[in-house]
C-alpha cells in the first residue's frame, strides 16, 4: 500500500506491505527527511492522523513489535509527522548577503537564509509601529446608518458593523490604491485554513537556483539540476500592497538645503532620510514614515547626475547617533534631486510624466538594492526578514515649472529580481531588460500580464524587456498642518560639501561665541548666561548636521555623547529636561568653552599690541607704507568673469555663464 507521509520537511510517499514490521516503517518515514533539512530528535518523534494536536498521536516506540497491517492503515492514506530538531539556528538578527547598491544586478548566492524554526521567530524584534499595530484589531468604525438601520443606538447590523482593515469595498469609496501592509497581512491571515494557523503568513520570493538541491538527488547546480532546486516562471503583476503608505517631511528646510546646494553650485545632490515611522490615519493600519534630518554621504555632483559612495563609510555611525537622538529614529530612505533649468530661468524642465517615466529602470534597480540592504525584520515571514521599510525620493520638476517631490518603492517582486541578477537597465528609461544567462548561470522565465485594447487580460512575456512600472508603487508625501520638527536649527553647514560650505571646529566656536557675545556673559562661565542665552544655544545645539559632527570629532565621550543627543531632542521629551544642564557641565563640553573663550582672546588682541608685549616693533607698522602704495595703484580692468557658480572662466562681455548658465553676479 501507498502511504503519504508530512513533516516539517514536506510531503512525501513510501510503500510498505501489510506485512511490513514497524521497525522498517519508522526507518522509511525517517528516510523521507532529506539530509540538508534538520534532522528530528528521536525522542521527541510522534505521528498523527490529524495536523497539530487535533488527532491521535503516537510515538515511534509504539510501531516495535507491530506490523502495518495490525495498525489500521489503508491504501493513500496521508499520516502527520512532528518532531523537534536536534540543532535548530537561532541567529535571526543578521541579514542574508546583500548586493552592492552600486552594482544592482550582482548575483549573490545563497539569496536567503534559511527558513527559521517557529519556536525561534519569537526572537525576531520587530519595529514599534508593528508592536503597535500587531495589538490592534485596525476594523474600520462605521457609524449608524440613518437610512438602513433599525436599531437603537447600542445596537449593530450589517449596515453599520465595523469594516475589516481590507474590505474592496471601503477602499474603493476612499480611493486608496494600495493596501497597507498590516492590512494585507490582516487579508492574508482570514483565508488561512483552520489546520495551520500559527505559520507565517509571508515567505519571500525567491528566484535564485537553490543549493544544494533539497531532495539531495543530484549534484548541486550548474552540474544538476531538477523541478524542486528550479525557480519557477515569474509573472509581474501590480503589487497590491506597499510597505509604507504616505512620506512626510518635518519641516521644508529638509527640502530647502538640498534645493540650496543645486542652486549654487548647478549639480545634483543626494542624501538619505533620518526618520522615524509612525501611524497613518489616512489609510486603515497605515504606517509612515516622518523624515527629521538628511545626511549627505561623499559625493560628486554633476549636471545630468551624480557619483556616490557605496556603501557609505558613516553609516553605521549615522544610524548609532540617530538612534541616540531619538528612539526608532534611523535611516527609512533616500532622497535626491534631478532638476534642469528651463529657457527661463526661474523654471524647471519637467521631464518626468505620463509620456515619459515617472522613475527610469537604472533608479528602479538601485531603489531595489537599497531596500535590500535595509529588510524588515518581523515575525511574520518565515525567514523573519520580509521586502523593506526604505523609500526613495526624487526632487523634479513639475508641469507649471516648479518643484515638487516624488516618491516610491520597488516592489517585493523587483527585489526578488535584482537579488538574484537577473534584470539589468536598459537604454530607454522607461522599459528593464531581462539579461541572458551565462555559463554556470539559470534565469528563469519573466512574464508580464496586462489588459489590452479589448479590455482582455494577456500575458506576454518579458523577452528582453518588460516596462518598468510593474517594479514599483507611488509612496505620497507632504508637510504636516502644524510642523513639530525634532530637530529646530539648521545653521551648522551641511556634511561633505567641500567648497560650498565645510564643516570645522572653528565655525562651531564662532558661532557659539557669536550667541554668548550679545549678552555680558562670559564664554568659558556658565553659570554668567542669563536665561536667553541657554534658550538661544539649547536651539543652536537642536541642530542635526552640528550634533553629528561633535559626536565624530572624537571630543566627547560615549556618555556625553549620548547626553548631547538627548539635548539636542529635549524640547520634544518634557520628562528630560535636565539633559542640557547635565551636558552643559560636562568634561566635553567645559573644554569646548575653554578652547572658544581662549580663542575670542587671540581675535580680540591685536597683532601690534602682542608685539609689543614682546618688545618687539611689530612688522605692520614697517609695511604699512608699501601697503598703502600697493592699494593706491589702480587695478587693471579684468577683460574675464568666473563664474562663482562652476567657476568656468568667461568673456566679460557675458551676463550669464556660457557652461552652466547662471547669471555671473551671483
Amino acid at each position: 500500500m501507498l502511504l503519504r507521509i508530512r513533516s516539517p520537511a514536506g510531503t512525501s510517499r513510501i510503500n510498505v506491505e501489510p506485512t511490513t514490521p514497524g521497525e522498517e516503517l519508522a526507518n522509511l518515514i525517517l528516510g523521507t527527511i532529506p539530509p540538508s533539512e534538520p534532522q528530528p530528535d528521536p525522542s521527541t518523534l510522534k505521528l498523527s492522523n490529524q495536523p497539530g494536536n487535533s488527532g491521535e498521536s503516537v510515538t515511534f516506540d509504539a510501531l516495535r513489535g507491530r506490523k502495518v497491517g495490525d495498525m489500521g492503515f489503508r491504501h493513500g492514506d496521508l499520516l502527520f509527522l512532528s518532531y523537534r530538531a536536534v540543532e535548530a539556528s537561532t541567529s535571526t538578527s543578521h541579514p542574508p548577503p546583500q548586493p552592492d547598491p552600486s552594482h544592482p544586478h550582482t548575483h549573490t548566492d545563497p539569496p536567503l537564509p534559511g527558513v527559521i524554526p517557529l519556536a525561534d521567530l519569537s526572537r525576531v524584534e520587530e519595529e514599534p509601529i508593528d508592536i503597535y499595530w500587531n495589538g490592534q484589531d485596525g476594523k474600520i468604525a462605521r457609524k449608524r446608518d440613518p437610512n438602513f438601520c433599525r436599531h437603537g443606538e447600542k445596537g449593530m447590523c450589517d449596515y453599520c458593523m465595523p469594516l475589516e482593515p481590507y474590505d474592496p469595498k471601503y477602499q474603493s469609496e476612499n480611493q486608496i490604491k494600495h493596501l497597507s501592509y498590516h492590512a494585507y497581512l490582516r487579508k492574508l491571515l482570514s483565508t488561512r485554513s483552520a489546520s495551520s494557523p500559527s505559520l507565517p503568513p509571508l515567505t519571500p520570493l525567491s528566484l535564485s537556483v537553490m543549493t544544494p538541491c533539497p531532495t539531495g538527488s543530484h549534484p548541486p547546480f550548474p552540474a544538476g539540476i531538477c523541478s524542486t532546486c528550479q525557480p519557477s516562471a515569474l509573472t509581474l503583476t501590480s503589487q497590491p500592497y506597499r510597505m509604507v503608505d504616505h512620506v512626510e517631511f518635518s519641516s521644508p528646510s529638509i527640502i530647502n538645503g538640498l534645493l540650496d546646494a543645486w542652486r549654487r553650485t548647478g549639480t545634483q545632490r543626494l542624501g538619505f532620510l533620518i526618520g522615524r515611522f509612525e501611524k497613518y490615519e489616512k489609510v486603515p493600519m497605515g504606517v509612515k514614515s516622518i523624515v527629521e534630518a538628511v545626511w549627505e554621504p561623499r559625493q560628486e555632483g554633476e549636471v545630468d547626475g551624480l557619483t556616490i559612495e557605496t556603501p557609505w563609510s558613516d553609516q553605521d555611525r549615522v544610524s548609532e547617533i540617530a538612534s541616540w537622538c531619538e528612539k526608532g529614529l534611523c535611516v527609512v530612505g533616500m532622497i535626491y534631486t534631478d532638476l534642469t533649468p528651463a529657457e527661463d530661468v526661474t523654471k524647471v524642465l519637467y521631464k518626468r510624466h505620463a509620456q515619459s517615466f515617472t522613475a527610469s529602470s537604472l533608479e528602479m534597480l538601485l531603489s531595489a538594492a537599497y531596500q535590500i540592504s535595509h529588510p524588515l525584520k518581523t515575525k511574520s515571514s518565515t525567514t523573519g526578514l520580509f521586502s523593506s521599510r526604505f523609500v526613495t525620493c526624487c526632487l523634479t520638476g513639475t508641469e507649471e515649472g516648479g518643484i515638487d517631490v516624488i516618491a516610491w518603492q520597488a516592489t517585493e517582486q523587483a527585489e526578488a529580481m535584482v537579488r538574484a541578477g537577473i534584470v539589468e537597465a536598459s537604454v530607454d528609461p522607461g522599459t528593464v531588460r531581462v539579461r541572458k544567462p551565462g555559463d554556470g548561470e539559470y534565469i528563469p522565465e519573466v512574464f508580464y500580464s496586462f489588459k489590452n485594447e479589448y479590455g482582455i487580460q494577456v500575458k506576454m512575456p518579458a523577452k528582453p524587456t518588460f516596462p518598468v512600472e510593474y517594479l514599483f508603487v507611488n509612496v505620497t508625501h507632504g508637510f504636516p498642518v502644524e510642523p513639530n520638527p525634532l530637530f529646530l536649527s539648521n545653521s551648522f553647514p551641511t556634511e561633505n560639501r567641500p567648497g560650498l560650505h565645510d564643516q570645522s571646529l572653528e565655525v562651531v566656536i564662532a558661532q557659539l561665541s557669536s550667541i554668548i557675545s550679545s549678552s555680558d556673559g562670559r564664554v568659558g562661565d556658565i553659570d554668567t548666561w542669563p536665561p536667553r542665552i541657554r534658550n538661544e544655544v539649547s536651539k543652536w545645539l537642536s541642530d542635526w548636521h552640528l550634533v553629528a559632527f561633535l559626536c565624530m570629532q572624537g571630543m566627547f565621550s560615549n556618555d556625553e555623547q549620548k547626553l548631547l543627543c538627548r539635548a539636542a531632542t529635549a524640547h520634544a521629551h518634557p520628562n528630560d529636561k535636565q539633559s542640557l544642564e547635565l551636558f552643559l557641565h560636562c568634561a566635553g563640553w567645559q573644554t569646548l568653552l575653554t578652547i572658544a573663550e581662549s580663542s575670542s582672546s587671540a581675535r580680540d588682541a591685536t597683532p601690534s599690541a602682542a608685539f609689543d608685549a614682546m618688545g618687539i616693533e611689530s612688522p605692520t607698522r614697517g609695511a604699512s607704507g608699501a601697503s598703502s602704495a600697493r592699494s593706491s595703484t589702480p587695478l587693471a580692468a579684468s577683460s574675464e568673469k568666473i563664474c562663482p557658480h562652476c567657476t568656468f572662466v568667461n568673456p566679460s562681455s557675458r551676463s550669464d555663464c556660457e557652461i552652466c548658465g547662471l547669471p555671473l553676479d551671483g
